[in-house]
């Protein structure tokens, strides 16, 4: 076996790198965060991060998408959150990012289950109280619509069942309002929808393009993979890889029209990459790629550096 194959098989499988990640990322975070250790969205963030890092793993394990034992996911995840010092304090971000993550998790259970109602109305539930924190949120239904489309799950009941997901939190928030006798609380928290369909001018530092661009230079080479070499993939692995494959580029896309909210749209962006890239890189019987997972960290280490340590 080659030093380059073995790199390539820790990287996979390595319990003990996955824990030096997890220290250094813990570790990176305290040391950057100077005097700021009573801040509580560092703490929520630190903590909600890792969680979603280590959730990636139970994902892969209970649907199978990757089918080699692989800390990848994780370990991609951690490398991209622990990459930019503006994820630091983004609890709104963080906080959207495990909701998405959530809503997959409902998503792949309706896997061709034509009667998934209540795995609509959880994933409506988790988008709108997301979006009571990130009103943005309200944009990922048709992402999640999509899926249950591509799934073979999506009836009309699993429509009026997510849109009653909806209903329910707003009620609810306009009898306690009613209850409280303070209409105000209810108008408060009725989403702002003409700011949201205002686009701004790009917004990105150099470092930020860099690092975004080399992503999608990865992401091009996964989907010309995933839809033209992966194609002996079992149904269940492609049809799943093919909308994270989708609903990251509508991401993508949201992130380049609404560059205001970059951090939070980066931090939701990572979790169907990590699983992509997880994916990926996880093929072991080429070279290539082998080298390619080397040059992939060394990218994310070297640009987490020079973001730490620039002005």
């Amino acid at each position: 076996m080659s030093i380059i194959e073995k790199i390539h098989k820790q990287f996979l499988s390595s319990r003990l790198l996955l824990f030096i990640f997890v220290f250094a990322f813990i570790a990176l975070r305290l040391y950057f965060i100077g005097n700021q250790f009573d801040k509580f969205s560092f703490w929520g963030c630190l903590v909600i991060q890792i969680g979603i890092a280590f959730f990636l793993l139970q994902l892969n394990h209970i649907f199978n998408i990757i089918q080699e034992r692989t800390y990848l996911p994780a370990l991609f995840y951690l490398l991209f959150t622990g990459s930019n010092p503006a994820f630091y304090n983004d609890l709104k971000g963080s906080v959207a990012a495990l909701c998405i993550l959530l809503c997959f998790y409902f998503l792949f259970a309706s896997y061709q289950k034509p009667k998934s109602q209540i795995n609509a109305m959880n994933i409506s539930i988790l988008l709108v109280l997301g979006s009571l924190l990130w009103t943005p949120l309200l944009f990922f239904f048709p992402v999640f619509w999509i899926g249950f489309y591509r799934f073979q799950c999506f009836t009309v009941r699993v429509f009026f069942a997510n849109l009653i997901g909806f209903v329910i939190v707003y009620l609810f928030i306009f009898t306690w309002s009613v209850f409280q006798e303070d209409k105000s609380i209810f108008l408060s928290l009725l989403p702002d929808f003409k700011s949201l369909l205002i686009v701004y001018k790009l917004n990105f530092t150099v470092l930020e393009w860099i690092t975004y661009g080399f992503i999608i230079l990865i992401y091009i080479i996964i989907g010309i993979y995933l839809f033209f070499i992966y194609i002996s993939e079992k149904v269940w692995t492609i049809s799943a890889l093919s909308y994270l494959y989708l609903s990251s580029f509508f991401i993508f896309i949201f992130l380049f029209i609404r560059s205001e909210y970059k951090s939070s749209l980066g931090l939701i962006c990572f979790v169907p990459v990590a699983i992509l890239t997880g994916h990926f890189f996880s093929r072991a019987n080429k070279k290539g790629i082998q080298y390619l997972l080397l040059v992939f960290f060394l990218f994310f280490i070297g640009i987490g550096f020079v973001q730490h340590t620039s002005p």
